[in-house]
């Protein structure tokens, strides 16, 4: 009886000792392995892991990333047709301001259609000598007529000599009564005035009449004295008062004009 519980005791205890060793077990694996934090799938190891996340989970969020990237910075047809033809709107606004002040600025500039050019103009370029006599006496014609700090009118002067430089791009006949009008246009004088009947301030009279004469010849006084073109080397006379007894014919131009 004795040894008939002994074996059986025996074989209990054996039999509890491999249910507890196998508990054991399955608790030590089960505290062993590893679970990725992205998709919950386990591990033994933490470089199984690693290994892992980088094959399965970069990869992905490198696509993302550049997918990204690439749509915060595409354009489309529609948006960059927008872009292109603000931009050709504001051309040519721009341009056309300019143009407006150019003309406005040139409008208020030109004088009996003689514009004020910031350079000279050689298209046709041709001299004339103007001398202007009051009472016997000999009129200095001025420097710097139809010369202004920004531009140059097609008639003007540089020095006192009385040449009157005419300097045009387009070829044409330009007159005596265009010249005054630039002369009191630039000095901002009214009293530079010239017609049959006055010249500055002196009136004609039977006293004393007013004369013009081209190349020594006089010009009839049925002839608006205004009109009298300007050709290449006259010599032009404006004579008030006294008559001339020598009237010049000509006029020795510089060499080169």
């Amino acid at each position: 009886m004795h040894d008939t519980y002994s074996c059986q005791d025996r074989s209990n205890r054996k039999r509890r000792l491999y249910v507890y060793n196998n508990f054991i077990s399955n608790q030590m694996v089960k505290k062993d392995k590893i679970k990725c934090d992205i998709c919950g799938k386990s591990f033994h190891s933490r470089k199984e892991l690693e290994k892992h996340t980088e094959n399965a989970h970069n990869t992905t969020a490198n696509n993302i990333v550049v997918k990204a990237i690439k749509k915060d910075f595409k354009i489309s047809h529609r948006s960059l047709a927008i872009f292109i033809g603000a931009g050709f709107l504001a051309a040519i606004i721009g341009l056309a301001l300019i143009y407006s002040g150019t003309v406005s600025k040139v409008s208020s500039l030109t004088v009996d259609g003689i514009q004020c050019n910031p350079s000279e103009q050689l298209l046709f370029h041709v001299h004339a000598h103007l001398d202007i006599i009051i009472n016997g006496q000999y009129y200095l014609v001025p420097a710097q007529i139809g010369i202004t700090n920004t531009c140059y009118y097609w008639l003007h002067t540089h020095d006192v000599s009385g040449i009157i430089h005419i300097e045009s791009p387009v070829n044409r006949d330009f007159t005596v009564g265009q010249f005054f009008d630039i002369w009191s246009k630039t000095f901002n004088n009214g009293q530079i005035k010239f017609n049959n009947h006055q010249i500055f301030n002196y009136v004609a009279s039977s006293s004393r009449p007013l004369s013009v004469y081209v190349n020594g010849t006089k010009v009839p006084s049925t002839i608006n004295y205004r009109d009298i073109k300007l050709h290449a080397h006259d010599e032009i006379a404006i004579i008030y008062g006294n008559p001339q007894s020598n009237i010049h014919s000509n006029y020795s131009f510089p060499e080169g004009l």
